[in-house]
């Protein structure tokens, strides 16, 4: 009997998943158990065959307790359930983070808020983001940004005007329209000794800002609206959101400024 039987068993009855979470806790007898997970006596006793079988339970003296193994099993088995639970709350958001979403902590999600724009409020991620901007003090700020946004740019007002050290990460979509539309922007931002800009030499497909101790990471269609807003507070969320702005900017390239038309 393979692994896929064994996770087959477990996941065909939650009677078999209850008894060992009971076991866990402390060795139980068979009458027990009964009274413990308000269970028939032969729906404990089939539940105890089929575990004892596989090695997950044992008795000793009468009462049934939880091995090694099958408290390995019980670990396990409730990470794959905590990370579909994940997968069904956060799939649009880690779908549009495309190959990043294979390697985010999915652990550190339970403490993250997500915020999703939807059609009874189209602009709640941008909202959240932007506000993330405009109320969030630190020393140092980086940034990756896969759009252009004038409420982001009026929202880092403030904080472009501290001493804060920024650098921010953009592909060459964003520079353009920057450099088109936004330009007294863009220029601003070129005068400031603390702000560093870098070009991304392919396009970005989601957006990010860490601050000292908070992370926002962004996702957004193709039309270039944001569609959901991570925030989080999580020490291996940042450390992960840290890591992937090394990765781009490692191949990255100061951005110089836009030749004057004249």
């Amino acid at each position: 009997m393979g692994p896929r039987e064994h996770v087959a068993f477990l996941a065909g009855s939650a009677n078999r998943v209850r008894i060992l979470e009971t076991l866990r806790d402390q060795p139980h007898r068979q009458c027990e158990l009964t009274e413990a997970c308000d269970l028939s006596r032969s729906t404990v006793h089939r539940a105890l065959d089929g575990l004892e079988g596989r090695g997950w339970v044992e008795q000793i003296a009468g009462e049934y307790r939880l091995t090694v193994g099958g408290d390995l099993v019980l670990g396990q088995y409730a990470a794959l359930e905590s990370a579909i639970e994940r997968v069904d709350e956060w799939g649009a958001f880690l779908n549009r983070l495309g190959d990043l979403g294979d390697t985010i902590p999915l652990a550190a999600l339970s403490e993250a808020t997500l915020v999703a724009s939807a059609p009874e409020d189209p602009h709640a991620a941008t909202a959240h983001f932007a506000d993330g901007l405009a109320t969030t003090t630190t020393e140092e700020f980086y940034a990756i940004s896969g759009i252009v946004s004038p409420r982001f740019n009026e929202a880092a007002r403030e904080l472009v005007a501290t001493d804060t050290e920024m650098e921010m990460i953009i592909d060459g979509s964003v520079f353009e329209t920057s450099s088109t539309d936004y330009e007294a922007a863009l220029d601003d931002a070129y005068s400031l000794d603390n702000f560093t800009l870098y070009l991304y030499p392919d396009d970005l497909a989601f957006g990010l800002a860490i601050f000292d101790e908070r992370v926002l990471i962004s996702t957004h269609d193709e039309r270039g609206v944001l569609r959901e807003c991570l925030d989080s507070t999580d020490d291996t969320l940042r450390t992960w959101a840290c890591g992937v702005y090394d990765d781009h900017r490692s191949v990255a390239t100061p951005a110089e400024a836009p030749v004057p038309q004249g």
